[in-house]
């Protein structure tokens, strides 16, 4: 029995000095963890260009003036329309703080015709065929969103005419440019 023993003994301590080869893995590659996403950061910062349109209401007083000099008002009128036009400038963004410059210019079918009230065989017409905008702008950016306030400038093309009722002929004409200011705010976003 001793015998037997011992031979089992021998025969564990030299399988367990032998070799293991069949479970040995190749060792694993280094690789680098990838660098963390950072969410991009919009810069407003450049040049710029645009289209626009949409719907406008003007408002306005005319008189006339008698052989004498003396003003005869015919009266104020609300006039709206379509527009459509574009606009270029430039931006600078220091910190979320946007700074611009922005000119405008609109194409425009602001018309209005009514009777006279001095005589009600003629009536007036008035149009406004272009309106132009240049303007700075200060705004603050949250991203790719920006909100802004802007002034500037505004100028005008009008025309105001006599019109015959009897035949629908225009019997007297005068065109104005006109200048005034324009305040506004505004939100935009970048893609």
């Amino acid at each position: 029995m001793k015998k037997i023993l011992v031979a089992a003994v021998g025969m564990m301590a030299a399988g367990l000095s032998a070799p293991a080869s069949a479970a040995d893995l190749a060792a694993r590659p280094y690789t680098k963890a990838p660098p963390p996403i950072v969410a991009p950061i919009y810069d407003w910062t450049g040049f710029y260009i645009g289209g626009n349109g949409g719907w406008a209401q003007n408002h306005n007083c005319v008189d006339f003036l008698d052989a004498a000099g003396v003003a005869v008002a015919s009266g104020c009128r609300d006039r709206s329309g379509g527009v459509i036009g574009g606009q270029l400038g430039y931006r600078w963004q220091a910190s979320q703080w946007v700074f611009g410059l922005e000119a405008q210019g609109d194409w425009a079918d602001l018309s209005n015709q009514r009777v006279s009230l001095i005589d009600a065989s003629l009536s007036t017409r008035t149009k406004t065929s272009a309106i132009g905008l240049f303007t700075g702008q200060i705004g603050y950016a949250w991203n790719a969103s920006l909100f802004y306030v802007k002034g500037g400038a505004a100028v005008t093309d009008n025309r105001l005419s006599v019109i015959d009722n009897a035949f629908g002929t225009e019997l007297a004409a005068q065109s104005a440019t006109r200048w005034g200011g324009v305040i506004g705010v505004g939100y935009e976003y970048g893609f």
